[in-house]
């Protein structure tokens, strides 16, 4: 009995643990099979929506706004240049007058060139009543076609002398060259003082119509051409008008290698009266048809490629896009994006395909600087 109760005992403990094995094993499957089917189970995002900025995409221009500056002028000024020597024997302009073409501006010590002229014109006289009356016996045969050859050259040689002494009188008045006001006078011109020919003795300047010039760059002229409208502003005196771009220049000043652009408006009831102050220039510029333009900064990296964010439905959608010409904080976009979408251009680094977003539109991407 001891021993066959000794040979069972290890065959009754093998089943027990057996059973509790199994039972075990049972009980274990099932509570796996619970914990499986919940996370199984589909669950909600529970990611809180992200607050992003977007654009939307519209099209525009790599530079949607040319900027630049100048100095405003009359259309018309021309400088005031005596074309005699001698003392200042009476003024007649002033600053800030108002002249015809033509009027006295001051007045030249005369006495010499007077008497020149008036010498001359005598001289001219005398010869051409001489020359009247050989060409009219040279008519008539009396006098030999070298006699009257040689009478005829005398005339002109005395007549281009009286009109030289003419000239030289007439220069000792020093008159307006143009309508306008006198917008720079040398302190210089006053009584008693000695001019010299070919010195800049003041300026006129017609403001009727304005005209400013600016220069650009190679890449903003190319994107400008006559009839297009300028804003022109400045500080003081507050001033705004728009303008018109009259001309634009085909070749380069190779000191700056930057051309000239022409700008002309009226000065409508003469509401600007200055000549040669600063003001701002802002021209805006029209994208050609079909071209999308965004921020760089909206650019982000994805697998070694360029990539946006595009918000629809409430969720960010990584875009892969193909660019074209950066120019500044501007990238040309080629493919990838289309016109109407919503590009996100903010808190890219906390976005990832598909996360929800909050969006706030903040304007469009062809107008946005």
């Amino acid at each position: 009995m001891n021993l066959h109760t000794r040979v069972m005992k290890p065959h009754l403990l093998i089943s027990a643990v057996t059973v509790f094995f199994v039972l075990s094993s049972c009980g274990g499957v099932s509570e796996e099979t619970d914990g499986g089917a919940q996370a199984s189970a589909w669950v909600p995002d529970e990611r809180a929506a992200i607050a992003v900025e977007v654009l939307e995409i519209t099209e525009g221009s790599l530079i949607p706004l040319i900027e630049a500056s100048g100095v405003i002028q009359g259309m018309y000024e021309a400088d005031i240049i005596p074309e005699t020597s001698g003392r200042i024997r009476a003024v007649e302009a002033s600053l800030g007058q108002e002249v015809k073409k033509g009027d006295l501006l001051f007045l030249v010590e005369d006495d010499i060139p007077l008497l020149n002229r008036d010498l001359a014109r005598q001289q001219y006289e005398t010869v051409s009543t001489d020359f009247d009356a050989i060409e009219s016996s040279y008519k008539k045969g009396g006098v030999s076609r070298s006699d009257y050859n040689n009478a005829r050259s005398r005339l002109l040689q005395i007549k281009t002398s009286y009109e030289t002494a003419k000239r030289a009188f007439e220069n000792t008045r020093v008159r307006s060259p143009i309508d306008g006001t006198i917008s720079s006078l040398s302190t210089q011109i006053s009584v008693g003082n000695y001019v010299n020919p070919g010195i800049k003795a003041g300026r006129i300047a017609d403001t009727s119509r304005l005209m400013m010039e600016i220069s650009l760059g190679e890449r903003q002229v190319r994107l400008v051409e006559p009839g297009m409208t300028a804003r022109i502003q400045t500080a003081r005196p507050a001033y705004t008008v728009d303008a018109v771009v009259t001309a634009v220049g085909t070749g380069a000043d190779p000191s700056t290698a930057s051309f000239p652009v022409r700008l002309e408006w009226e000065n409508t009831n003469g509401v600007f009266g200055y000549s040669g102050i600063g003001a701002r220039v802002t021209i805006p510029v029209q994208g050609r048809p079909g071209e999308l333009v965004i921020p760089t900064s909206a650019i982000v990296n994805r697998d070694r490629k360029q990539a946006v964010f595009i918000e629809k439905d409430n969720r960010s959608e990584l875009r892969f896009i193909e660019t074209g010409e950066i120019l500044g904080g501007r990238t040309l976009v080629v493919s990838g994006i289309a016109a109407g979408e919503r590009l996100i251009i903010s808190a890219l680094s906390a976005l990832g395909d598909g996360y929800p977003v909050k969006a706030t539109l903040a304007g469009s991407t062809g107008s946005w600087k």
